[in-house]
């Protein structure tokens, strides 16, 4: 898609922040896992293929047991960081509703608004002074939005100079579209550049028409409003999660401990094969790995208990702990 048609509108459609259903973190692991493999950047650089490959099927799977050991206090971190995240917006949310004296129905009027704006095909190059209007305000909303963004969202200098120069591409365009809109409207309702970039800024054709709620006012609601949204579709998708979590440790236990059972009582040659001490040596190694299913089971129980009660949890002492008695017994 073209650099010029990612405005305001498009972030609106499209933003994985206004999509129903993906929750605040989606594609976070796939960042993290990105970053872990790139440790080994420096290491990989003068391998050749296959040690290559060798190297990163490691990483890979030290990536996948770290997910495994850890699944349970990472849910947990996720949900207690969704809930806190989640009462800050829910105080800003009614904060705003009394600044603005707005109710929950004009609230949901105003998201209606966004959504069939974003919908609507508007062409800057209509004559119609609404149409012009229209653009002028979504141009205004986007340069404001992103020179918010510039030192919130970008911590190195290409990610800010590429938001820079975004506004400056949409800076040109919205003077073109104040110049047409300038052609159309009497001398007292003209714009300028200056003036429609400022704080505050009534809009002429509001004043005719009697709507005092401009784009912008929408849009910081729209904003409040869907990350209330998102947070709470986080904490619904991170309790499926630990659901199928703890299932999952229950399954593997059953299935663990049947093995063991039938272990027990079968003799040589009974189990592919396998004389008297290789079947004593998988019993031991079944009950290992039942013991260990165990520990995680009872492991991720106290940190889902303790965090769907509101419960204070230590994460830095238990982690520490667990990942030294992992480690060691890897080891």
């Amino acid at each position: 898609m073209d650099v010029a048609s990612h405005d305001f509108k498009c972030e609106v459609k499209w933003s994985g922040a206004y999509q129903e259903g993906v929750g605040s973190t989606l594609g976070e692991e796939v960042e993290q896992c990105n970053a872990f493999l790139l440790r080994i950047a420096v290491t990989t650089k003068h391998m050749s293929k296959a040690g290559y490959i060798d190297m990163l099927t490691i990483m890979a799977m030290r990536w996948n047991q770290q997910k495994f050991d850890n699944l349970a206090s990472t849910l947990a971190r996720r949900y207690r960081k969704a809930t806190i995240a989640l009462q800050c917006q829910l105080h800003n949310l009614e904060a705003m509703k009394t600044e603005m004296d707005v109710s929950d129905n004009q609230l949901e009027r105003w998201i209606i608004d966004i959504n069939e704006w974003a919908e609507a095909t508007t062409s800057p190059n209509d004559a119609d002074v609404a149409a012009v209007a229209s653009r002028i305000e979504e141009l205004v909303a986007s340069v404001k939005r992103r020179s918010q963004r510039l030192y919130k969202d970008s911590d190195g200098c290409k990610g800010r100079a590429r938001i820079r120069r975004k506004i400056r591409e949409e800076k040109k365009i919205l003077n073109s579209v104040v110049e047409k809109y300038n052609t159309l409207v009497p001398n007292a309702e003209k714009l300028s550049l200056d003036t429609i970039l400022s704080d505050e800024i009534v809009w002429p054709w509001q004043l005719t028409h009697g709507d005092s709620v401009d784009l912008r006012t929408k849009r910081k609601a729209f904003d409040i409003v869907m990350a209330v949204r998102r947070l709470e579709e986080e904490k619904r998708i991170l309790i499926a999660e630990m659901n199928k979590h703890w299932k999952s440790l229950c399954s593997r236990a059953d299935t663990l401990k049947q093995m063991s059972s039938k272990l027990s009582n079968v003799t040589s040659g009974e189990t592919w094969g396998l004389l008297q001490d290789g079947i004593r040596g998988l019993q031991s190694l079944t009950m290992k790995n039942k013991r260990a299913s165990n520990s995680l089971a009872k492991h991720a129980k106290k940190y889902y208990v303790q965090v769907l009660t509101e419960t204070e949890i230590n994460f830095d002492s238990d982690s520490e702990e667990y990942h030294t008695s992992s480690d060691s017994e890897q080891d």
